[in-house]
């Protein structure tokens, strides 16, 4: 034979560290005991009650600890109530003036930022997709945008021959259903929260 001992004690918690180390000191200790152990049973013994001493002192603490949690967030909820009276107390008084307020403690409300507008869509690159009759295509992502407008046209491509194909979140997209060897035209716009950009030059590509 030839077993070696196991400890498995790696994914365990403290406690359960303890555990196994105490029942492997009983065992030890039981007749008939284990001749000259190292370290003597007594220093395990010492050893085991210090770390489950401390772990017991650890659970009061913690305990204590979130208590105090529960203390101060109901003094910071009364603290917190009376800036906020206090604030409206400054904004009466204040009639308005910004350096009043200012001069009591209190941050003025900024005013509402614009959106820059949206700008033109560049880069718009079209290429043969996995799918037979599929087109995906991609461009440089305005930076204000938060959808793009996707258009197709077949050849020959005229002022009045785009037609909506979908709305790209990204600036990514792919273009399904379209006719093999015919020549596809895009285009993409970019749309922003409170502006539209203007079309990307039109791109072209045979259908493969």
């Amino acid at each position: 034979m030839n077993a070696k001992v196991a400890l498995n004690t790696v994914h365990l918690k403290p406690r359960e560290k303890l555990v196994k180390f105490n029942t492997a000191i009983t065992q030890c200790a039981k007749t008939p005991a284990l001749v000259n152990p190292t370290p003597a049973l007594a220093d395990c013994t010492a050893s085991h009650d210090a770390a489950s001493a401390m772990l017991d002192l650890i659970d009061t603490k913690e305990k204590e600890l979130a208590n105090l949690r529960v203390q101060r967030d109901q003094l910071m909820d009364t603290a917190m109530s009376h800036h906020g009276t206090l604030g409206s107390c400054v904004q009466t008084a204040s009639l308005g003036d910004p350096a009043f307020i200012t001069a009591k403690g209190f941050d003025v409300v900024a005013s509402p930022s614009s959106h820059p507008p949206v700008g033109q869509i560049l880069n718009l690159v079209l290429t043969h997709g996995d799918q037979d009759g599929t087109v995906d295509a991609s461009w440089n992502r305005d930076k204000s945008s938060r959808s793009n407008e996707v258009q197709t046209s077949p050849d020959p491509m005229t002022a009045t021959s785009f037609v909506a194909n979908q709305i790209a979140p990204n600036s990514s997209c792919s273009i399904a259903n379209q006719t093999i060897g015919s020549k596809l035209w895009v285009r993409v716009r970019a749309h922003g929260k409170d502006s539209v950009g203007l079309w990307s030059d039109p791109a072209s590509i045979i259908v493969s």
